[in-house]
């Protein structure tokens, strides 16, 4: 069994520090801007392909241990696009991502213009 670490290339002292990077990012609650800005700042290649993998990971960790139902929310729509993929496949998933990307961005454009 390979540890992750090593597939990137790193150190265990490497992977130690852009742990403890992301743990701070996950513990000051940065927004996405800002913690992207933070890893794009501190490192390159990939440290910081390694980073914004445990980014993701670690938040989804943090989540499930702090809001169940949030989390269960999270995996009933993971495990709706799996049965998509496998139903009516890549191209059929795509689709339906990119249709639900854009809604939620009309929305959200909606919604601001409402405050203007």
């Amino acid at each position: 069994m390979d540890v992750l670490y090593k597939q990137f290339g790193l150190t265990a002292r490497d992977a130690a520090r852009i742990t403890a990077d992301v743990v701070e990012i996950i513990r000051n609650r940065m927004s996405d801007e800002k913690a992207v800005e933070f890893l794009k700042n501190r490192y390159s290649g990939e440290r910081l392909l390694f980073a914004i993998l445990m980014v993701g990971r670690l938040t989804g960790m943090s989540l499930a241990l702090h809001d169940i139902d949030r989390a269960r929310a999270i995996i009933s729509d993971f495990s709706r696009l799996i049965r998509i993929l496998e139903e009516r496949g890549k191209d059929e998933l795509v689709k339906t991502l990119e249709r639900e990307i854009l809604e939620e961005v009309y929305g959200e454009e909606e919604r601001m213009k409402g405050y203007a």
